[in-house]
């Protein structure tokens, strides 16, 4: 099973799925994955803990899960917060609605209980949701415990605001008192009501204040994968700071590499994360994604970055494959700038590679911005003599040297058999033509040519 795949236990049978992404919202977490014949399963989680999956027909619109997928953080499957987040057990086994709530009673308190209940309102249907909520308020007033009660009416308050049952009640005279709290998000409900707080301040985020509220009740209740996630989905210059402290902290290395790539893909105008990026790849000596970088990001390196990615480049074999030909000016520009000699050599092997896909004369616009380079100038104009020479029958011998030059063997053969035919008694394309041969491995070609090279020497 890879990273990216999950089992589920169904009808006694195991089925692989494979994740498509995860939604992080309030203290949920749901997976989203599919089989074999594209049916989707969403896995529910609350606070890390597993509830449940099922198997949707539709979904609700306004429901949790809709909610969830629209305004929560999505991850891609092979993101670290996927399985860095969420307690995992195999396969997982589907339970039903009393089951469920018997499992969540063993791990959460009352209140959390009746609203990780909200989170199936597009599988099980409403009544039977607020029902079970309802005879939790019920088992709070009962005995005495009106604050309690009341922190179970505002769930319901927001699952089922048109209910005439629960406009009724919050209507009471003994809620009075409690209602103002909730109207002035008082502090004190951060310690008292904290769940309620949570879900309110996060539909409040965008003002600075309750922002900041959010982040320290995240940070007092120590939900560390909770508020990277936060961060992830608030992500900007002035928070930046704090996310990369918490990953730091709480994610191995190559995690932290992946996080900030994911968010890298999603937010390139934060100087830091392209810094931080860089310096880790320069750490991780990985030449070729600190090209991608440069090449993407436009970013200028500091003196010691540049000096440490030319001792990279001493210790490693660029592959040209890996780069795309519209990508080449802006890596090859600074890379002469760093080191001239490894560019020489880069540009040498991308020309290579093209010569056996374009014409010359596509490849010489492609490298027209690299003529402001003085060390490619040589390379460069190699490239413009072949194209002179293409076009000249008395010039073949050089133009067949420029393509051996270039590792183009075929072509190559065939300027010097041109050769050999114009010139029947000069020796230097039978001379070539069994260098050639011998090189490429057909040796009843290179003996034949390499005596005929002896024998026309013995006529000289």
């Amino acid at each position: 099973m890879s990273q990216q795949s999950i089992q589920i236990s169904k009808k006694n049978q195991i089925i692989e799925l494979r994740i498509t992404q995860m939604a992080i919202y309030l203290q949920s977490k749901i997976i989203e994955a599919m089989d074999n014949e594209q049916h989707v399963y969403y896995l529910f989680f609350y606070k890390n803990h597993y509830l449940t999956y099922v198997k949707p027909s539709k979904l609700k619109r306004k429901s949790f899960i809709s909610e969830a997928l629209t305004k929560g953080l999505i991850l891609p499957p092979n993101h670290p917060l996927v399985f860095s987040s969420i307690t995992l057990e195999h396969p997982f086994k589907k339970y039903s609605f009393q089951q469920l709530i018997k499992n969540a009673k063993n791990l959460f308190t009352p209140q959390e209980v009746a609203f990780l209940t909200t989170f199936f309102e597009s599988f099980i249907s409403k009544k039977t949701i607020f029902s079970y909520i309802q005879t939790i308020f019920y088992d709070y007033r009962r005995n005495g415990k009106m604050f309690s009660s009341y922190r179970i009416l505002r769930i319901l308050m927001d699952f089922c605001p048109n209910e005439s049952w629960v406009k009724g009640i919050a209507s009471d005279l003994n809620f009075i008192k409690y209602s103002k709290l909730y109207d002035q998000l008082a502090d004190v409900l951060i310690d008292k009501d904290p769940l309620y707080m949570e879900n309110r301040l996060f539909k409040l985020k965008e003002n600075k204040q309750q922002y900041q509220r959010l982040e320290q009740l995240l940070k007092n209740q120590s939900r560390w994968m909770d508020l990277i996630g936060f961060y992830l989905q608030t992500i900007n210059e002035e928070n930046y700071p704090s996310l990369l402290q918490f990953i730091q902290v709480h994610l191995p290395k190559d995690d932290i590499i992946s996080v900030l790539e994911d968010l890298f893909q999603k937010e390139q105008h934060i100087p830091e994360l392209i810094n931080d990026l860089l310096d880790l790849y320069i750490e991780n000596k990985d030449a070729e994604k600190i090209i991608q970088l440069l090449i993407r990001s436009k970013l200028s390196l500091t003196t010691s970055q540049a000096q440490a990615f030319e001792e990279i480049l001493n210790e490693v074999d660029l592959n040209p494959r890996y780069f795309q030909s519209e990508q080449m000016d802006s890596f090859l520009a600074p890379l002469f700038h760093i080191n001239p000699e490894k560019a020489k050599i880069f540009l040498h092997q991308f020309i290579t590679l093209l010569l056996k896909e374009q014409n010359i004369d596509s490849i010489i616009e492609c490298l027209e911005p690299l003529k402001g380079c003085i060390p490619a100038i040589p390379i460069l104009k190699k490239i413009e003599q072949m194209q002179k020479l293409s076009n000249d029958p008395d010039q073949q011998l050089l133009l067949g040297q420029l393509f051996y030059e270039f590792g183009q063997y075929d072509q190559a053969i065939d300027c010097f058999s041109w050769e050999m035919e114009l010139k029947a008694y000069d020796p230097k394309p039978v001379k070539w033509l069994a260098k050639l041969y011998n090189e490429i491995g057909m040796n009843q070609e290179h003996q034949a040519y390499t005596q005929l090279y002896i024998d026309m020497q013995k006529r000289a």
